[in-house]
């Protein structure tokens, strides 16, 4: 457990873990599911939209980073460190931006960021990072098939599965605490 994560990242301080049993059978409600509207939105962007934080110069060799590199640093006060942002957050940002690319039809997405330009660019960066992703956790839960002469198959997954999982609130609320304003940034690199 856990080792899919970097044990020296500065948010391993916040990771509890907890038995879920995921709820995910077809067409079952959720908040993060449908035809987009402001409240499917609003739902997306919290789980996700926060600001960057403070990684310690003293982290950077256990993140097998450089500290010769050209990071954008936070003011002293703010911990002297670089910029950073972790990488669930990312992750949750590519499969949302997905989900938007996939509705694009039927919402105005025309003052998202990310739809400037080259979308399409984007989309393949993201759907590229969850595969990487995926990859690398290699969730290897079974999930069983039940019977059921109604289906088209006559099969249906039962995606109801347990799971052992981060506690998702623990790392936004850690996220949350440690957030950094764009005015923590230090302008003058010297």
């Amino acid at each position: 457990m856990g080792l899919t994560m970097n044990p020296k990242a500065p948010a391993m301080e916040a990771v509890e873990y907890q038995d879920v049993q995921f709820q995910n059978r077809f067409n079952e409600k959720s908040p993060y599911r449908g035809k987009p509207t402001a409240e499917l939105e609003k739902a997306w962007l919290d789980l996700w939209n926060f600001g960057p934080v403070n990684i310690p110069l003293h982290k950077l060799k256990a993140l097998n980073k450089s500290g010769d590199a050209d990071w954008q640093r936070t003011k002293m006060d703010k911990g002297g460190g670089v910029i950073g942002s972790l990488e669930v957050f990312h992750q949750i940002h590519c499969l949302d931006m997905i989900r938007q690319y996939t509705y694009r039809d039927d919402y105005d997405y025309s003052k998202q960021p990310a739809f400037d330009g080259t979308p399409e660019q984007h989309v393949d960066h993201c759907i590229n990072s969850l595969r990487i992703f995926l990859q690398c956790t290699s969730d290897v839960t079974p999930y069983l098939i039940l019977r059921d002469p109604k289906r088209p198959l006559g099969i249906d997954p039962d995606f109801q599965t347990q799971h052992k999982c981060r506690n998702f609130e623990k790392i936004q609320e850690w996220a949350r605490k440690h957030e950094l304003d764009t005015n923590d940034y230090q302008n003058d690199i010297s």
